[in-house]
């Protein structure tokens, strides 16, 4: 991870939002369309990784596929390197999308079993039209391999012959091939042994070092943040609760969901059991077709108030590039 990032961002989102429609109901004739993504922003610098985190459902993973237009966004604008992403048509969206890669969280579902490793890691190469011929291609998918830890022997096999850690570097490989400047990591070491965990989060580590990528890096391991992080962003159904440099956050949680996301994290030794108590969110996660008014999270939260209910919490900035959604977060930052 780089510590001194470019002034001017490489990536801003503003007032990200995606809808989808809901099934139809026999009790009314339109349904409410499922808010997955409601008015996310942030900013990325160059070289930098922002760790996003938050429970299963709450829209990280569609956010980041929006990002990239995987999934196109219903408003809302992308800014990469100063243009506006979600407007690119044609040749000027293939030129920009070179420059913008995924690394999917399935290892096994997102590599094509019909295809060697070679063809794989060469199709981003073909579909840009980077070399003239098949040689200069298969050097440079050679060079990929080598980075990531791939021998060369295994150009021509398929994915169903390797392990888990192996077909994720593969799909690694796939996503820097064209040195991009932006990868999204979906959960990319979700599906893998804790051991492997681990090589492949210092993998990304050392591309990023070398080829100065910035990463969106999405889990719902507060411990996997921690270790890869610069900033960390929380959401929760669809909303950011609260975003700050890792050092501030893990040091200084101030919305309640963080505090009860990191209270979650297994310690090998307790030296305060009362400083590290567990907290225990009530009820389920709310229906994004239907979230609560005010506060999405006051239904489950343990320091609601009237007010929250009824009123919904700006993101504001409670000092160091610390920001809050939350009516009661000096409450909360001052509770042990």
């Amino acid at each position: 991870m780089s510590e001194n990032f470019d002034k001017a961002p490489l990536l801003e989102v503003s007032h990200l939002r995606k809808l989808f429609p809901s099934g139809s109901s026999v009790f009314s004739r339109k349904s409410a369309p499922i808010k997955a993504v409601d008015d996310v922003s942030f900013t990325l610098s160059a070289g930098e990784t922002l760790g996003v985190v938050g429970e299963s459902g709450c829209g990280k993973s569609t956010m980041g596929r929006a990002v990239l237009r995987l999934i196109e966004p219903t408003s809302g604008s992308v800014i990469f390197k100063g243009k506006d992403f979600t407007k690119a048509t044609g040749q000027e969206l293939r030129q920009m999308r070179s420059d913008m890669q995924i690394i999917f969280q399935d290892p096994y579902a997102s590599l094509n079993p019909r295809m060697t490793v070679g063809e794989i890691i060469a199709e981003p190469l073909e579909i840009q039209k980077r070399y003239k011929t098949k040689e200069e291609e298969r050097k440079r998918v050679l060079e990929v391999m080598d980075v990531v830890g791939l021998n060369p022997k295994y150009y021509n096999r398929y994915p169903h012959e390797f392990s888990g850690g192996q077909r994720q570097r593969i799909g690694i490989a796939r996503a820097i091939v064209l040195g991009p400047s932006l990868v999204v990591c979906d959960e990319p070491v979700s599906a893998l042994d804790v051991s492997i965990q681990s090589q492949v989060l210092n993998l990304l580590r050392q591309l990023q070092s070398s080829m100065g990528m910035a990463y969106i890096f999405i889990s719902h391991s507060l411990s996997v943040i921690k270790h890869i992080s610069d900033r960390v962003m929380v959401m929760y159904l669809g909303h950011v609760m609260e975003t700050a440099d890792k050092e501030e956050l893990f040091a200084n949680p101030s919305h309640p969901y963080t505090r009860a996301l990191l209270s979650a994290i297994p310690l090998p030794e307790r030296h305060s059991k009362e400083k590290h108590q567990r907290i225990i969110l009530q009820g389920d996660l709310p229906s994004p077709a239907d979230p609560p008014s005010g506060c999405v999270f006051h239904t489950r939260c343990y320091m609601a108030d009237a007010i929250c209910s009824t009123e919904k919490p700006e993101l504001r900035d409670i000092g160091n590039g610390h920001f809050v959604a939350c009516h009661f977060c000096e409450k909360c930052r001052g509770k042990e």
